[in-house]
């Protein structure tokens, strides 16, 4: 069974194959309004991407047709030509903090996986900073719905994927989630949102997990401090300030040191858990779904980088450097509730006293933030009789394996300049995720045991991942990392 003929589409710039639908609307919603679907016009012009969220991004960064808008909930489709049946879908959910990331962006673009002839592939917008992640429940009324909107987002178009996908070729039976990031942080969470489930059936994460979820006390102080540095004495007045005047103000109120906003109490924006919250959409903590048992019929692919958070020393090493080895244990002491003397064992299986107190503290937040929940949650979804893989890649020639290192080899993309070590990694990656999104387990490696680490490793390989990942459950036992 073929797709429909649509017009208004285009060939793909890269692969003469693949016939694309861009900016295609999903929803429409007022500012902190929850997003009502769009139906779809097949009479409509879809050469052109959609407007990416409004943040604080150079424009240039998200190669985007339309720019930025507050009216930014549309999806992009890639098909490939002479379809015969029915194929998988993939849905990518971009990274970006939650407050940068567009589906417009080559790494969203999944012409290339598409490009093989075995999936349907979709990328995703939805809202960013403030207009998708400022917790505004607590306040009622018109806000009363004003709760991870853009994780009611995805959700929706979702919704919209398992209503309209049929019509370009795809199986709404067979949706594959997978993201970068904030993105596959935010698949993972759909495990615990009732509205979300059969709208997926497998979910492959990318150096994001069921972890690093805002507690309702910080995403309700944030709101009240982000109307305090606007000067605004009713939050109703936020309907109608200025955007970047408000995505300012959050900034302002964020710690200004980024790793720090990864700590256990997680002072940043993003998914809120709002579980008891006045109109909450999660149903409870998403690790302890996957703890339960209840998804265990979705397959997982869990996966990290070896280096994650030493993108940050790369990138912006002024702002998250400690100066000090003390600075670096009294963070994990006061910030993380980790015991002295454990983090300090700690802090030396980091390299203190050989590496620079910058390195020591971002090994930690690789392990903290990234190998830790991987581990775990590949763990309790075997545990629970559920089928998980768990991939470690490290570094290629050209390509550090810091903290989005695998990006064009998720979507099937060649990243610019590569080398072909690096090439030949990214494929690896992307063959994974067509065998997983179509059901090939077969020439996949072995999934994680109940009893046993499994780890697939690829990349040059600074340690082996199995015995990397018993040091460190060693090293945090005990340590919750919520």
């Amino acid at each position: 069974m073929g797709k429909k003929e649509f017009k208004m589409s285009r060939v793909n710039k890269k692969f003469n194959n693949v016939q694309e639908w861009l900016g295609v609307p999903y929803g429409q919603a007022s500012r902190f309004q929850k997003a009502k679907i769009v139906p779809f016009e097949d009479n409509h012009d879809y050469r052109q991407s959609g407007p990416a969220s409004l943040q604080l991004t150079d424009p240039a960064f998200l190669n985007s047709d339309q720019g930025e808008s507050e009216d930014c909930l549309n999806l992009n489709i890639w098909t490939p030509d002479n379809l015969t049946e029915k194929l998988p879908v993939v849905v990518y959910i971009h990274g970006g903090g939650w407050t940068y990331g567009a589906n417009s962006q080559d790494t969203s673009d999944l012409s290339g996986l598409v490009a093989s002839g075995r999936v349907i592939g979709v990328s995703i917008n939805y809202r960013l900073g403030p207009l998708g992640w400022l917790e505004l429940s607590q306040y009622g009324g018109k806000f009363k719905d004003t709760s991870n909107l853009g994780l009611q987002d995805i959700v929706l178009a979702l919704k919209w994927i398992h209503q309209y996908i049929g019509a370009f070729g795809g199986d709404a039976s067979q949706v594959t989630l997978t993201g970068h990031s904030a993105g596959s942080f935010s698949l993972l969470t759909l495990l615990a949102v009732p509205e979300a489930d059969g709208l997926y059936t497998r979910l492959a994460a990318f150096s994001g997990y069921a972890a690093r979820y805002i507690p309702a006390w910080w995403a309700e102080e944030l709101a009240a401090k982000v109307l305090k540095t606007l000067d605004l004495t009713s939050p109703e007045q936020l309907l109608t300030v200025d955007a970047t005047s408000l995505m300012n103000a959050v900034n302002q109120v964020l710690p200004t040191d980024v790793l720090k906003r990864g700590n256990l109490d997680t002072l940043s924006i993003g998914i809120v858990d709002d579980e008891f919250l006045p109109n909450g959409i999660l149903k409870g903590h998403p690790a302890d779904m996957i703890k339960s048992g209840e998804h265990k019929d979705v397959d997982l692919i869990l996966t990290s980088t070896t280096a994650e958070a030493s993108w940050y020393a790369a990138n912006i090493p002024d702002n998250v450097d400690p100066k000090n080895i003390d600075a670096v244990i009294d963070e994990m002491v006061y910030d993380c509730h980790i015991p002295r003397k454990q983090a300090e064992a700690i802090a030396l299986h980091c390299g203190a006293g050989q590496a620079s107190p910058l390195t020591v503290r971002t090994r930690f937040f690789t392990d903290y933030n990234f190998t830790l929940p991987a581990i775990r949650e590949a763990h309790d979804h075997a545990q629970a009789g559920g089928r998980v893989y768990q991939l470690s890649v490290g570094p290629a020639e050209g390509s550090p394996a810091y903290h989005g290192t695998d990006m064009y080899g998720i979507v099937g993309q060649a990243a610019p300049d590569a080398s072909q070590e690096q090439l030949d990694r990214d494929h690896f990656i992307s063959q994974a995720l067509l065998n997983f999104a179509t059901d090939h387990h077969e020439k996949l490696w072995s999934p994680v045991k109940p009893d046993q680490l499994i780890i697939k490793d690829i990349g040059q390989r600074p340690y082996n991942g199995v015995e990397h990942a018993k040091t460190v459950l060693q090293l945090f036992k005990g340590i919750p990392r919520p």
